[in-house]
């Protein structure tokens, strides 16, 4: 070989090197604006336990029975379920001691038409549509035409979580439907304790969670003890009247639910959340409906008071009623046993609601007596609410009791375009908006850090400063 040879050998290689080294550089992204990123999906709340039993069952079609007992499921085990249509399943008697019992799609698992899903005596079980690839929703319910739980939940329900589920076309009272029979008397066995329910669809259905419960006549029935429902998408349902309702919770935690075009046939005074007890409801986003977003009937178990707190939402184009409601009745206090919360509604933005028949308001609140409760609203962003009846002149909240709120920073606007909003789909500010940066400090509150880490960002996750924030859902 000629030095020349070489010469050109040893410059094709250094080309080759140059160019190679060059690939690996990755190309960086144009960043979208904050307010178009999408919220992102929660994480899987129970890991897959490592190694674990596999229990692969099922035939893609008829009856399926997983009873815990009969087949010695303890814990640490994967139950993975046959792609295919059911006529129905049943999963009872599974406590998951030490780890988790996961129950997973294996392929498509449907239930069409008038068929179920029962559920009774689990612990520490995830019922998880997410076991195969390029699958997102991996149970499927749909086109069920008389009422019935698609999901009935029977017996003691504990440590449980149903996520990855589709729900479509359903004539029912109830998706998932709980009635507990527990008395509470303070022991753990007395009440169920922390469920939750992620990533879930609703087109089309009645109502998505109904858990029945009481607290009155000096019992406390049916009581459900932190309970998360979030990434839920529930729309197209023109009478459904709740999307979730809980009669009986300590501790909710509801956020990042999407709720849209519901109840354009209904006229009565619909809570699309209808809560009883205390909890947290934020990031939520409700639009083109009919309702409050949430009707938050309050009480605290024991002598402590709880907090029900209300903020990050946006809520706009309701054909009936305000953004929210407060109320707490006599007959859930009970000395000894239960007492009143303290309330706090902040930089939620609502607009563009109208009021019932013409004569009933429509505010960012409606504030009835909280049987000693404190109430405080502040940061909260509205526009468009047309001013009747002989509360027509704070287009904050209508006060309909005795419990006056203390309130700051909060500002109305004719229009959403007078507020600097830049659209009423995403909800965004200009950058001269007059809510920018015009908030009330929430540092001043002394919220614990949990929950500094939930308000010190807007509605899509863009950071949020606590001293100087902007007013509204939206950064």
């Amino acid at each position: 070989m000629t030095v020349k040879t070489r010469s050109y050998l040893f410059l094709f290689t250094i080309i080759i090197l140059l160019a190679c080294k060059k690939s690996t550089i990755p190309v960086e992204e144009v960043p979208l604006p904050e307010t178009e990123k999408p919220v992102p999906p929660p994480k899987d709340t129970v890991a897959a336990p490592e190694n674990a039993t596999v229990l692969n069952l099922g035939t893609g079609s008829g009856n399926l029975s997983i009873d815990g007992k009969t087949l010695g499921i303890t814990s640490n085990t994967i139950i993975k379920i046959k792609g295919g249509s059911y006529n129905g399943i049943q999963i009872s008697n599974i406590n998951g001691t030490n780890k988790p019992v996961i129950v997973q799609n294996d392929g498509l698992v449907q239930l069409i038409g008038n068929k179920q899903i029962k559920l009774s005596n689990l612990n520490n079980v995830t019922i998880s549509g997410n076991g195969t690839p390029g699958i997102s929703r991996g149970f499927l319910f749909k086109d069920r035409t008389v009422d019935g739980a698609p999901f009935q939940l029977t017996d003691n329900i504990n440590n449980f979580t149903i996520q990855n589920v589709s729900f479509q076309n359903l004539v029912t009272y109830g998706c998932i439907q709980y009635t507990p029979q527990n008395i509470y008397n303070g022991s753990e066995n007395s009440y169920s304790k922390n469920l939750k329910f992620l990533n879930i669809d609703c087109d089309n259905t009645g109502t998505l969670i109904r858990f029945r419960g009481s607290a009155q006549d000096n019992i406390i029935k049916g009581l459900i003890k932190d309970i998360e429902i979030a990434y839920v998408t529930f729309k197209n349902s023109t009478k459904v009247g709740s999307a979730v309702v809980l009669e009986s919770v300590d501790s909710y935690n509801i956020h990042h639910n999407v709720i849209k075009d519901i109840n354009q046939e209904s006229s009565n005074h619909n809570g699309i959340f209808y809560l009883i007890g205390n909890g947290k409801f934020y990031n939520n986003y409700v639009k083109d409906h009919q309702g409050n977003a949430i009707r938050a009937w309050c009480f605290s178990l024991g002598d402590s008071p709880k907090e029900v707190l209300i903020f990050n939402n946006i809520v706009a184009n309701s054909r009936e009623y305000s953004a929210f409601e407060l109320q707490t009745f006599k007959r859930n206090i009970m000395p000894g046993k239960t007492t009143y919360v303290n309330a706090k509604v902040f930089n939620n933005t609502c607009g563009n609601l109208l009021p019932k028949s013409g004569t009933f308001p429509a505010q960012i609140l409606d504030l009835y007596t909280q049987e000693g409760g404190k109430c405080e609203v502040f940061n909260n962003l509205g526009y468009q609410f047309p001013l009747v009846g002989q509360y027509n002149t704070n287009p904050i909240w209508n006060q309909l009791g005795n419990t006056k709120p203390s309130s700051y920073s909060n500002k109305y606007f004719k229009t959403y375009a007078d507020a600097g909003i830049t659209d009423n789909v995403k909800f965004s500010l200009a950058s001269n908006s007059a809510t920018k940066s015009s908030g009330g400090a929430i540092s001043l509150q002394n919220f614990d850090p949990s929950l500094i880490k939930l308000i010190s960002v807007d509605y899509y996750g863009k950071a949020r400063s606590t001293s100087n924030p902007s007013i509204g859902a939206v950064e």
